[in-house]
């Protein structure tokens, strides 16, 4: 409170000795708005030196800033200044948001009277409305350290408007006054008079005009035209596009996979890859479904077998049931047939070992993972991804990548938030959300192969081409395998891998007598209908219950101001404005 008031007293005492050696007599603005919506404006302002003193200084906001950060510029260029009649050294410059004009000789001073005149024209400061066109310009602006005697704005309108159809009222006092000056009179040349005075120092006078819009020839700028204007106004704006164009040669540098040749059909998986591996390079990410996939690669090739469990007490209804995600009684149980071995790739080892634990070493049941399989899971996921590095098909881990970009663009999000906040700036913050929003998205795209990755994943496309097309007859692929129950279970971890089990299943039915010596169905007999069920149900039944967690683990869950209407105004408010002194 202290500091308030500190700061009101230099504010007072500066003003007392301002206006202690200079004030202005006269403060008259001639303002005339052409067909084409530019406002040609004369200042003549008359002021009194009691010191001697170069001249005044004149600045003219130029630059504005709506309450929700969003600046708007309007374009003015002076186009004369004088002195008592006589043309008049001056320079002009951009200082913040204003255009300052200090005139005079720096060599000579002056004291007495003296009529200063300024000539300038300004575009972009109507405000288009539904029915009407709003002139919304402060006169003499608010920030004069020195007292006004008199003010008046005279404005001169298009003939085409009727002067009986405009609505007019001024406002008078300190920014943000919303007293109401003397009612608008005309002329004998059809022209609209305001006139106040006399003014303390931060005083002002603000016009406000209704002129319809049916009356004047002034076109609305165009939405691109907008766009620009705003643009140019808030270069931040642009900071999505340049994050976008960034992010694209980042993605073309870092993030773009290999040109990739012509992908042919195969009819077996690359060598030595395993169906987990085989997910990954499809899709750059280790799923539920890549280890589902790997599981029933472990039984094709003999370390498991997979029962049915609980199915005669849940017949045909319940297994559909089961398979449209309902809960049913129908569970599955794993055996183990042998050991791992060296044939098992690492990732494939910690699965076995996963499943086939030390309190389950022979047997154990689906269901019995819940709460526990997830525990693994990073495990196996890392060690999928650094077999992968290992092998030469990744230079980074996808993952890590992906996170990295995520994080980067999470951070920006909270940082737009952040900074829209406390700059008052909503276009700022949105800006630099965007911005994020972009980064996160390229976030999937960015993990990149190496070109010996891109030429198995050649190879992985064209099985999956074969599998996703195997209904077609086979001589439309040159050396096609017969079809078989070998082949069937050969390539069917892959086609779970490939997210492609119904189209592989349903081109065996007939085909399929009997069921896979690791599968054993709880029913009498084989029902190729009822396997294909089984198999969709185990699928789906794994990835939910590889995933599940307790509750209570980390990781169980898996036109002014926006819009101004005649007659609410302030003293202050529109554009024009500013303010000056002596020099």
């Amino acid at each position: 409170m202290r500091k308030i008031g500190i700061f009101l007293l230099l504010t007072l005492v500066i003003s007392v000795a301002a206006s202690a050696t200079l004030r202005i007599n006269n403060f008259d603005s001639q303002i005339r708005l052409d067909n084409q919506g530019i406002l040609h404006v004369t200042e003549k302002i008359d002021a009194d030196f009691y010191s001697p003193h170069h001249g005044i200084e004149r600045f003219i906001p130029v630059s504005y800033r709506r309450s929700t950060g969003e600046n708007i510029t309007i374009s003015l260029h002076i186009t004369s200044v004088a002195q008592d009649g006589a043309k008049a050294k001056y320079i002009t410059r951009r200082s913040g948001r204003n255009l300052y004009v200090r005139i005079g000789d720096p060599d000579v001073t002056i004291t007495g009277t003296h009529t200063y005149t300024i000539t300038y024209t300004v575009a972009r400061a109507l405000l288009f409305h539904d029915d009407y066109l709003q002139l919304y310009w402060n006169v003499t602006g608010n920030e004069w350290a020195i007292p006004i005697d008199s003010a008046s704005a005279t404005v001169t309108l298009p003939k085409t408007v009727d002067t009986a159809d405009v609505l007019t009222t001024s406002y008078v006092g300190y920014y943000g006054n919303n007293t109401r000056g003397k009612e608008a009179t005309l002329d004998d040349q059809g022209r609209f008079v305001f006139t106040a005075g006399p003014l303390a120092p931060g005083e002002g006078l603000t016009i406000d005009m209704s002129i319809p819009r049916d009356q004047i020839a002034i076109a609305a700028p165009t939405t691109w035209q907008r766009i620009l204007w705003f643009l140019n106004a808030n270069k931040y704006a642009a900071l999505p596009l340049l994050t976008l164009i960034i992010m694209f040669l980042v993605w073309l540098k870092v993030g773009k996979d290999p040109r990739k040749g012509t992908i042919a059909p195969r009819f077996e998986p690359p060598k030595g890859m395993h169906p987990g591996e085989a997910g990954v390079l499809i899709d750059d990410r280790a799923d539920l479904r890549d280890i589902s996939a790997m599981v029933i690669g472990l039984a094709v090739k003999g370390y498991l077998q997979i029962k049915e469990v609980g199915a005669e007490q849940a017949g045909i209804t319940e297994k559909i049931k089961g398979f449209f995600g309902h809960s049913g009684p129908l569970d599955y149980e794993f055996v183990r047939k042998k050991g791992a071995d060296s044939d098992l790739s690492k990732t494939e080892t910690i699965l076995f070992n996963a499943i086939f634990d030390s309190a389950h070493s022979d047997k154990r049941s689906l269901s019995s993972m819940e709460n526990e399989f997830y525990k693994v899971l990073p495990k196996l996921k890392s060690s999928l991804y650094s077999g992968l590095i290992k092998k030469g098909y990744y230079p980074n881990n996808p993952e890590r990548t992906r996170k990295s970009y995520a994080g980067v663009g999470m951070f920006g999000v909270v940082l737009g938030i952040v900074i829209g906040f406390y700059s008052g700036s909503l276009y700022l913050g949105l800006a630099i959300i965007l911005s994020a929003l972009i980064v996160l998205a390229f976030s999937p795209i960015m993990p990149r192969k190496t070109k010996k990755g891109v030429l198995v994943l050649q190879d992985l496309l064209g099985l999956s081409e074969y599998i996703h097309r195997a209904e077609v007859k086979q001589m439309e692929f040159h050396d096609a395998p017969e079809k078989s129950p070998q082949l069937f279970e050969k390539l069917l971890p892959y086609a779970m891998a490939f997210n492609l089990t119904s189209i592989w299943t349903k081109q065996f039915e007939g085909l399929m007598t009997e069921p896979p010596q690791w599968y054993v169905g709880a029913t009498p007999g084989f029902h190729p209908a009822l396997f294909y069920l089984g198999m969709m149900t185990l699928s789906s039944g794994m990835e939910r219950t590889f995933v599940s967690a307790p509750r209570t683990s980390s990781g169980g869950h898996s036109a002014w101001g926006g819009g101004a209407s005649f007659g609410g105004g302030f003293s202050g408010g529109g554009f024009g404005g500013g303010g000056g002194g002596g020099w």
